[in-house]
Order: C-alpha cells, then sequence, then structure tokens
C-alpha cells in the first residue's frame, strides 16, 4: 500500500475559477492508496487503537472500489458510513446493474426481485454478456417503441425499485469529499460533519447531485476522486466542489461548512 499526499503537482484544472486542492486514483494493476493518518479518527476524533481494526474505503466498495482506503476513519464512523453507501447504491441501482460495475466480491449487482414491478440481471453466459430487463404486470407497449425519427429502439424499465432515504445518499458523497479535505482545513468544517453524524434525515435545499453515466457496457475497473477549492472572487460560485468517477458513473456536489446553506459561500 501506499500513502497518498494531496495536491499532486501534475494536477491541474482548466477553469479560471477553480483549482485541486486534493485528489486521489485507483485502477485494476496499480498498489493500493492510503489517505490519512491511523490514529485519529477524522470524524470523530477517537483514538483508541483497537478502535481501527476494520477496512474503511473512502470510497464505496459497491461501486468497485478495491484500491483506496482511509487510515483516519475509526470502525464506529465507518459502521455508520455503511447505511450511507447503502442508500447511494440503492439510489443508483440500475446504473450499477447496466453499467456492469461490479462491487464486492467482485460480483454486479443485480437490481430489483424477479417476482417484483421491475428487475434488472447483468450477467455472463458462455463468455457473453447478457443484460435483461422485467416489467410485470403492465402493458409491454409502456415499455418498448421505436423513433421513427431516428429508427432507434426505445426500452423503458423502472429502475428506482427500492426504497431508500435521499438525505444518507447524499451524506455518502458528503463523507468522500471530506474523507479527501487536507487536514488543517478540517475545523473550518464541524458544522458539516456534526451533521453526518446526526438522526436529521431531513431533505435539504443545496442537496443536488450532478450525475452522468455510461449505460451499457462493462464500467472500467478504476476510479477517480477530487476536491476543488475556487480560486476567483466571483461569489456566484460554490467555495467548494466535489467530484468523483468510479467505474462508468461520475458524481459532482458542492461541499459547503454548514448543512443549511442556501447559497456559495
Amino acid at each position: 500500500m501506499r500513502s497518498f499526499l494531496s495536491t499532486p503537482p501534475e494536477a491541474t484544472l482548466e477553469s479560471p475559477d477553480y483549482a485541486i486542492i486534493a485528489m486521489v486514483q485507483g485502477s485494476l494493476g496499480e498498489p493500493g492508496v492510503t489517505l490519512g493518518t491511523k490514529g485519529r479518527c477524522r470524524f470523530c476524533g477517537q483514538t483508541e487503537p483497537r478502535a481501527f481494526r476494520n477496512v474503511a474505503h473512502t470510497l464505496p466498495e459497491a461501486f468497485g472500489n478495491k484500491w483506496v482506503t482511509s487510515l483516519d476513519e475509526c470502525d464506529a464512523c465507518n459502521a455508520r458510513f455503511g447505511t450511507f453507501d447503502d442508500a447511494l447504491v440503492k439510489s443508483m441501482g440500475a446504473i450499477l446493474t447496466v453499467g456492469g460495475t461490479q462491487g464486492k466480491g467482485n460480483k454486479v449487482r443485480q437490481t430489483g426481485r424477479s417476482d417484483g414491478p421491475a428487475s434488472i440481471r447483468h450477467r455472463i453466459v458462455d463468455g457473453k454478456r447478457l443484460i435483461s430487463m422485467r416489467a410485470n404486470g403492465t402493458p409491454f407497449a409502456e415499455h418498448f417503441g421505436v423513433n421513427r425519427k431516428t429508427g432507434e429502439l426505445v426500452f423503458r424499465i423502472p429502475g428506482g425499485t427500492e426504497r431508500f432515504i435521499p438525505a444518507r445518499a447524499y451524506k455518502a458523497l458528503v463523507k468522500m469529499a471530506l474523507a479527501l479535505l487536507p487536514a488543517d482545513a478540517l475545523p473550518n468544517f464541524t458544522k458539516i460533519i456534526a451533521w453526518l453524524h446526526s438522526t436529521d434525515d431531513d431533505l435539504l435545499p443545496h442537496m443536488i447531485v450532478g450525475i452522468s453515466f455510461s449505460i451499457i457496457g462493462n464500467s472500467p475497473p478504476l476510479l477517480a476522486a477530487a476536491l476543488l477549492r475556487r480560486t476567483s472572487g466571483n461569489r456566484d460560485t460554490p467555495c467548494m466542489l466535489f467530484v468523483t468517477t468510479m467505474g462508468s458513473v461520475c458524481l459532482q456536489i458542492v461541499l459547503t461548512r454548514r448543512h443549511g446553506l442556501r447559497v456559495p459561500e
């Protein structure tokens, strides 16, 4: 394993407003990456050595992360954050299934129950990729059509068949961003860290997530995450941005110091 130092000197961003302050990458065939220093949890301040026995994945293992882990995340926080990761996975289950993301145990997550309203399956049969979608109790015409202008076949299948708590899914992204934050900046984010530990599951005004993804195919075994800070005096843009690409999925949020903030800091 190798430790990662924030702000690699080669990192650049073609933007007049932002600069990368921390970045991490991992991929198949590369050595693992560890963040932080073991001995004190950056999320709760825990210092008991016995509280750091488990492996804490910086980015969710279900999104294909097998390479990037955090030394400064205690077992209790890791268990709590696992419920956030679960909500994030459920919110994007169909994307992970169709995209072929290999999560825990190198298995592709399957979406929905076979006897439920809809299900999506991604399997390898005789060396060939097979993606199947099934809807129960609705007319076939509602799920299949032809775009006569382009000649494209159109398939429609309900993807959001699993219940999840949106605030917890958002907390998963906030936790990832804070895991990359330079240690000397953590005191400025005590309120948002406290919110991670709260039982507040209410939706908040700034919970907007930018998502892009590649739908069909074999999700590439790689990931990257970056934290960007505003460098210009443009107060109409957010102070910090967090963006991550995990396999075929790209996610972006605004990182604020206070969980209820409505405007850029």
